[in-house]
């Protein structure tokens, strides 16, 4: 007789497990899916910030480039025109912006106008002499309108061309 039984295979049957235990066991995931989640809001939340504060610098801008194109002073007019040029090439600019910039061009154009008899901005009884410095205004804002009637998908009109072509002398 063997001192020892013989060995009896048990086969033990578990409950199933409740559900608060498989939710128990998916909460290092669920954590997980979370702080992705938060993640990727605040990197949305950075990047909308960032891009807001970039609007509002180029806001700023275009406001001293505005009153600078207006300025009495023909190098700071003819900067205040290059800077609406300048700042008509970036892609913060929608397109009612680059329709307040063109209004920027409008008084140096009206002044070529006069001076070379262009009929198609506003009449003029003679052309009048213009100095260089105001020519050097005046091409700058027609090369500034040139940039922003093609942004705009708008004609311009040829002799605001040929006078953005021309070379301040």
């Amino acid at each position: 007789m063997n001192p020892y039984p013989s060995p009896m295979p048990v086969t033990v049957v578990g409950a199933a497990p409740e559900w608060w235990q498989i939710v128990g066991a998916l909460s290092p995931l669920a954590v997980l899916v979370a702080a992705i989640v938060a993640a990727v809001v605040g990197l949305l939340t950075l990047r909308q910030k960032a891009r807001a504060d970039d609007r509002s610098e180029w806001w700023r801008r275009a406001q001293w480039a505005l009153d600078a194109s207006l300025s009495r002073s023909r190098s700071e007019a003819e900067m205040g025109q290059k800077a609406i040029e300048i700042l008509g090439q970036s892609e913060l600019a929608s397109r009612e912006d680059l329709a307040l910039l063109k209004v920027g061009t409008e008084d140096a154009l009206l002044a070529a106008a006069n001076v070379s008899g262009a009929r198609t901005v506003a009449p003029s009884p003679s052309p009048e002499p213009v100095s260089a410095e105001d020519r050097k205004v005046q091409i700058a804002a027609a090369k500034a309108r040139v940039l922003l009637d093609r942004r705009l998908g708008e004609d311009t009109p040829a002799w605001i061309v040929a006078l953005s072509a021309e070379r301040p002398g």
